[in-house]
């Protein structure tokens, strides 16, 4: 009997590339969209309202699905898609013994620290980062088995526009524009693919069934996931240029500077991507 998945954030940035390769799996993926998707395997859930009924048992429960705002106002949408959603799956997954993956972020420890890891202080800054941290709690209060996952940055064509760095990939690869660098762009980041993102939970899907499911301990674990090189906000342009645009001129404009940002990332299990491989998986 194939291993069935209860899915958010299907058709979502991470979610279309973790989708393919669980369907490559071969795993049994049910999908819980808002609207209408045309998913073989779907219901429509408002995200508050109880979970629709007829849903059947899945032995995986995969939270993708957020609503992105880093502004400071209030909105209600936000707790209730990202904190209230996450309760109802929550009780759903304690119910059918699932093991839940949990798509958080490292902007629960706040800004102002350079360097993040799992002994940062958590400070949210904004109503975003406090519905995830929420969310965090109701998950390690509830479950026996899940892995939350911290995520910095992910990067990738076409990627979300709140990420600098994905609309100057996007624009050099559809409009052939030349990335804008403000500042001097000293600024260290080590954000992440999302190839790498959806093949880490690949990975913990695939170890759950090998290994976990065959024991008696529970997983109970929080894992940081940002990628293998850390690298200035120049560098990440200016690899832009050389490899989408032949390598023309970063234009640089005065800006505000930046501090640095880097995350100490959880062992990966696979061979990360680097920025230029990733570049030239664009121009082959």
């Amino acid at each position: 009997m194939k291993t069935r998945i209860l899915m958010t954030g299907s058709t979502g940035f991470t979610g279309k590339c973790l989708v393919r390769m669980l369907e490559d799996s071969s795993y049994e993926i049910w999908h819980l969209v808002r609207n209408k998707k045309g998913f073989k395997n779907e219901f429509v859930w408002d995200f508050i309202s109880p979970l629709p009924e007829e849903m059947p048992s899945c032995d995986i429960v995969i939270h993708l699905a957020a609503h992105v705002n880093f502004g400071q106002n209030l909105e209600i949408i936000q707790y209730n898609v990202n904190t209230v959603s996450t309760i109802k799956l929550a009780a759903y997954s304690r119910d059918h013994k699932a093991y839940f993956i949990f798509a958080s972020m490292v902007g629960v420890h706040g800004s102002q620290y350079a360097v993040i890891d799992e002994s940062t202080p958590i400070n949210p800054e904004n109503h975003y980062a406090v519905s995830k941290y929420l969310s965090e709690e109701v998950i390690k209060t509830c479950l026996q088995n899940y892995s939350i996952l911290r995520i910095c940055g992910i990067y990738g064509l076409d990627g979300p526009k709140h990420l600098g760095l994905n609309r100057a990939i996007s624009n050099a690869v559809h409009k052939k524009n030349v990335p804008v660098l403000m500042g001097l762009g000293k600024a260290k980041r080590n954000y992440i693919c999302v190839q790498d993102v959806a093949r880490w939970i690949l990975y913990l899907v695939n170890n759950y069934e090998a290994v976990s499911r065959s024991t008696k301990t529970g997983i109970k674990e929080i894992i940081y996931l940002a990628g293998s090189e850390t690298m200035t906000v120049e560098e990440y342009l200016e690899l832009i240029t050389e490899t989408i645009l032949g390598g023309m001129e970063l234009e640089r404009k005065d800006g505000p500077e930046s501090q640095d940002l880097v995350v100490r990332a959880s062992h990966a299990p696979f061979p990360q991507l680097t920025f230029r491989q990733y570049l030239s998986t664009l121009t082959s």
